[in-house]
């Protein structure tokens, strides 16, 4: 955990370093190489580890790899029908990034502006022996927060189930838990950390028990929605202010706050109370609560201005239909709304 997290203040030191005069830092660092060229260099030594090496895998879904010997008959990671990998455009090159699905998991994947709930383990592919950060307990991580390689490799997983013990400790089964081959372009790079060299492609064994949707802005809508459906492309701005949706409280800029825009009243027992449609209505309404679930955040409503308890289907704005224009991201649908 440690590792992973140190990145960032290594990147504050670094611009530290880097905004000092001339006169106070001394001799200057060595430049990072090219990414592109050293992708190369990882890839190459990644594919050979997984025609050499072979993975044993616990009932707990630990793991421990070992070379093959001269004549050995172990299958090697290259050939195991867990192995996958996705492509990635990342630093204007595509990067392919092997990992092992041992289990998918049967609960919910996170984004990469999620937060994962994980235990894991990091070992440095030169040398197999050397653990540099793990953690056994699971722990809580933002994975935009960490390197880049998890942001990409732990959305391929889901979350397990759980269960509460009498001693008030929780047993989590059916968890996603797999291993991520990790080029340096998207772990360290050219920090040394602890005993993680520069440029060092790495392992992590990991799972994956629990997630947590984030909402950055606060504004109702997780940020899973307000990012665009493509988390390595730029994050959609709808009123181009330079703050992108996710982070963004007033999503069109019409100057009305998106979680005002959001809100709708219903009556329950004679009290009128608010509520907040959620970005996708629910597929089955529950009759017992006194407001349709079936509705999302409604698109600008065209018809009279009536009673939200009166209106008529026929008038209904659409709740549905997934390509819609909601209003919080139509500058021209303002309050007060008739629904």
């Amino acid at each position: 955990m440690r590792s992973l997290l140190k990145i960032a203040l290594l990147f504050t030191v670094a611009f530290t370093f880097y905004a000092c005069p001339q006169d106070d830092i001394g001799p200057q660092a060595t430049p990072a190489r090219p990414y592109a060229e050293v992708y190369q260099e990882d890839l190459a030594k990644i594919e050979e580890f997984l025609d050499t090496h072979y993975v044993t895998v616990d009932a707990n879904y630990n793991t421990e790899f070992f070379e093959i010997p001269e004549g050995g008959t172990q299958t090697p990671i290259s050939a195991m029908t867990e192995l996958e990998s996705i492509n990635r455009n990342i630093h204007n090159i595509s990067y392919k990034i092997y990992y092992l699905k041992l289990r998918e998991g049967v609960g919910e994947s996170p984004t990469r502006i999620d937060s994962s709930f994980v235990s894991y383990k990091g070992n440095l592919m030169s040398d197999v022996s050397v653990t540099f950060d793990q953690s056994s307990t699971p722990v809580w991580f933002a994975l935009e927060d960490v390197i880049r390689g998890w942001g990409e490799i732990i959305p391929q997983f889901k979350t397990g189930t759980h269960t509460a013990n009498p001693d008030g400790t929780i047993t989590f089964d059916n968890y996603g838990a797999g291993v991520m081959f990790l080029p340096s372009g998207l772990g360290y790079f050219n920090t040394a950390t602890g005993n993680i060299p520069s440029y060092s492609p790495l392992i992590f064994n990991f799972k994956l028990y629990n997630l947590q949707f984030r909402d950055h802005d606060r504004d109702r809508i997780l940020s899973k929605y307000e990012y665009g459906s493509d988390f390595n492309a730029e994050a959609i701005d709808t009123d181009n202010d330079g703050l992108p949706d996710y982070i963004d409280v007033d999503d069109d800029g019409d100057g009305t706050l998106t979680k005002k825009e959001i809100k709708f009243t219903y009556m329950d027992g004679g009290v009128e109370k608010t509520g907040y449609y959620p970005y996708n209505g629910a597929t089955i309404d529950n009759p017992v609560t006194p407001y349709d679930e079936r509705r999302g955040i409604p698109r600008k409503f065209t018809g009279p201005i009536v009673p939200p308890s009166t209106l008529p289907s026929a008038l209904e704005s659409d709740f549905t239909d997934p390509n819609r224009l909601r209003r919080h991201l139509d500058k021209t649908c303002k309050p007060p709304y008739s629904n």
